[in-house]
């Protein structure tokens, strides 16, 4: 048990929040649990068929249970979108660099055919429980919300109880405490990183009418499969061919592909002598991030 101790300027630096990063990973778990809910047993039977390839590689990094490394879910990483995170990993240096770009072009390929079209329904219920903690914490204080947490959370103040695999006493020292909903992870986990905000991670568990995965990915009916797979890809930035092997197309086909986006406003090339790295456009980020159901 991990007792999280408040101080009085603690309750008034509660925040929920989403970790885009953290729930991936969490996925990678969820993938090897059946069981677990309508929800899950259906974004398990619509997935698995089109991940096994690059999961299999992530699944020797990821246990199928229990702890995972605070190498894979560090504060720093656990904040952004799968996306920026694997731009984090591939600008690594030192003797673990090969691994580390191994590690992100996997996550990639996981993240375009594992969670991408399942974002839309997992958005859409994340965003729910932020909604009602909101109102909770509107209505009946901050108390109500930390004491509803689900199992494994006790609240009795001015300590949070949370059922971990580690043991200890956390003083919070009015850092306060981000508090991150998720669809895929199974128990409650907590991130104590240094001068950095605390983190509670805790399982939400969608009702049987929780909005189905979708059959159809919004993006790919808008502009293609293929190119809606360019599309996600470009958010961490990258060259052609580094494109064409991430996703397994021809460098032809991801350059004419990237064109197209480039030319409607989605997308913008820059080239450094003879490196040329494609991006989204903020036109472009903000469409995929009303797609998705990003931040």
């Amino acid at each position: 048990m991990l007792r999280l101790h408040f101080d009085p300027a603690d309750r008034g630096r509660v925040l929920f929040d989403l970790a885009w990063h953290a729930e991936t990973i969490g996925s990678l778990q969820a993938l090897r649990q059946p069981g677990r809910g309508p929800f899950l047993d259906r974004w398990r039977q619509a997935v698995r068929h089109r991940v096994r390839g690059p999961a299999a590689a992530l699944f020797e990094a990821v246990p199928a249970d229990g702890y995972v490394p605070d190498f894979f879910t560090p504060e720093v990483y656990s904040g952004l979108p799968t996306d920026r995170a694997v731009a984090k990993l591939r600008k690594a240096r030192g003797p673990r660099r090969a691994e580390l770009l191994a590690f992100g072009d996997d996550l990639v390929a996981y993240q375009i055919g594992g969670i991408s079209p399942a974002m839309p329904a997992i958005g859409a219920i994340l965003r729910a429980e932020l909604a009602h903690r909101a109102h909770l914490i509107f209505t009946a204080g901050v108390d109500a919300a930390l004491a509803t947490l689900g199992p494994g959370i006790s609240w009795e103040p001015p300590v949070l109880s949370v059922r971990t695999p580690q043991d200890g006493e956390v003083r919070l020292g009015g850092r306060g405490l981000r508090l991150v909903p998720s669809v895929f992870w199974s128990r409650p986990g907590v991130s104590v990183a240094g001068y950095l905000r605390p983190t509670l991670t805790y399982p939400i568990h969608p009702a049987p009418a929780s909005p189905p995965v979708p059959r159809e990915d919004p993006l790919s009916v808008l502009i293609g499969a293929t190119r809606a797979d360019v599309f996600r890809a470009l958010i961490a930035g990258c060259g052609t061919m580094q494109l064409a092997r991430d996703l397994r197309i021809s460098p032809a086909s991801a350059s004419a592909h990237v064109s197209a986006l480039r030319e409607a406003g989605l997308a913008a090339t820059r080239r450094t002598g003879r490196a040329v790295r494609h991006t989204l456009t903020p036109l472009g980020m903000q469409l995929l991030g009303t797609v998705r159901g990003g931040r």
